[in-house]
């Protein structure tokens, strides 16, 4: 097991010689243990750091060999792209305390961020509880081009300056992965007294993370808005927000990044509709909807933020089945949290029936969804006939309408 020493070591000027060497290989080679005259210890150091790098942390950061890592501060870690859009959650002339800094990829994103026209040690506090948190964090500044110097010391014991706008990652793996607030390290009413005299605060929480109407959220008081952040199609996380400006109007906010597009926000002043307040569920029988209807999957953020309806609403679109539904129309709504398709057939969920429809259709590949149901979309992909001469795509979208499970028959419609 690594100790303190050996991410220090890192650091040395012998181990940046032979991390630069290692950067350059296609495999891990141990002999670059007698070039650069390594202990073993320091070599296997190395070696983990050289699958990070080739590995997990390039869906992380985008340059990973600038980068180091404990196996379990890599897992807790945003991503570099999602860092960089939530710093803007603050002022840039702000003071900005990072609670829980792990490997430094939120401090590095809010550093760059504030403005430099007074030193950057006197406008941003990173702390963690770990001293090889610290080091990581400002081995990781450093290679990044920022001068940080993190402060060893629990959150509950820091003196923390008035002005300090407040970021934290709480760690949710104390007692086993939890989205429940109660179960954190530093622990909620040290974090909530934190948030009422903090000029704003901004805390990263699991994106299931749903609070009932009793949630006891001591004297700072629910959060004003709540936003839930995904990228490429991949919900990362949910924060919550007090006072931070920039969102002070909404309640909830759907944020969505793809690569070919950027940043898309969806931002909703009211809580989620609800079922009988402003949509329309297809209640009929849903072997009678019409052919020629398109149906549209939604970013895994807008279910997560249960404002699939609002934005059905908003867009005049109805929602098959329930709340998580699929979003359906006549035409299509060209929007960025809205993937389209043709219904081309709808069917009942026959295993004997939907392989006679792959057999007849003739397509290449078979692509599948579902919503609302629990279903092996692998086992019934293996069920589907392909035609190897065809390069088009057929769709399969499975659902749940009233007590029935249809299959959704599609094309996809590229926008």
């Amino acid at each position: 097991m690594n100790e303190f020493s050996d991410f220090q070591w890192l650091a040395s000027a012998p181990a940046a010689e032979a991390w630069s060497f290692c950067s350059s290989l296609e495999d891990f080679s141990k002999s670059i243990g007698v070039s650069f005259r390594l202990t073993q210890k320091q070599l296997q150091l190395l070696q983990t750091q050289f699958e990070f790098a080739k590995g997990p942390a390039k869906r992380k950061v985008s340059e990973p060999w600038n980068w180091f890592w404990t196996k379990t501060l890599l897992e807790q870690a945003s991503d570099q792209i999602t860092a960089e859009e939530t710093a803007k959650d603050f002022p840039v002339h702000a003071t900005v305390i990072d609670g829980c800094c792990g490997a430094g990829v939120d401090a590095i994103a809010i550093a760059k961020h504030l403005s430099h026209e007074t030193p950057l040690g006197d406008r941003l506090l990173a702390i963690d509880s770990s001293e090889i948190a610290c080091a990581l964090t400002e081995l990781n500044a450093s290679r990044n081009g920022v001068p940080l110097r993190p402060v060893q010391v629990r959150f509950e014991d820091a003196e923390f300056p008035v002005d300090g706008w407040l970021h934290l990652d709480p760690d949710r793996r104390v007692s086993g992965r939890t989205v429940d607030m109660y179960s954190t390290e530093p622990s909620w009413p040290a974090i909530a007294k934190r948030i009422e005299i903090a000029p704003g605060a901004s805390i990263k929480v699991a994106p299931g993370f749903q609070p009932d109407v009793d949630y006891a959220w001591e004297n700072c008081g629910s959060p004003d808005s709540r936003r839930w952040i995904s990228r490429d199609g991949s919900v990362r996380q949910q924060r919550l927000y007090w006072r931070i400006p920039q969102w002070h109007h909404a309640k909830r906010i759907v944020s969505a990044y793809r690569k070919s597009a950027g940043w898309y926000h969806e931002v909703f002043d009211s809580e989620p509709l609800g079922a009988l307040e402003a949509w329309e569920c297809i209640e009929q029988d849903p072997l009678q909807v019409a052919a020629s209807a398109f149906v549209a999957d939604h970013d895994p953020a807008l279910r997560a933020a249960n404002c699939v309806v609002s934005l059905s609403d908003r867009l005049q679109l109805s929602v098959l089945g329930n709340e998580f539904g699929y979003c359906i129309g006549d035409t299509p709504v060209e929007h960025p949290l809205l993937r389209w398709y043709r219904v081309i057939e709808v069917m009942p969920m026959d295993r004997k029936k939907v392989r006679a429809m792959s057999r007849a259709l003739k397509v290449g590949r078979w692509e599948l969804k579902s919503r609302n149901i629990d279903v092996d979309l692998a086992q019934w992909a293996k069920e589907l006939i392909i035609d190897k001469g065809s390069e088009s795509v057929g769709w399969l979208l499975l659902t749940k309408v009233g007590k029935k499970h249809v299959c959704l028959v599609c094309q996809e419609i590229q926008s």
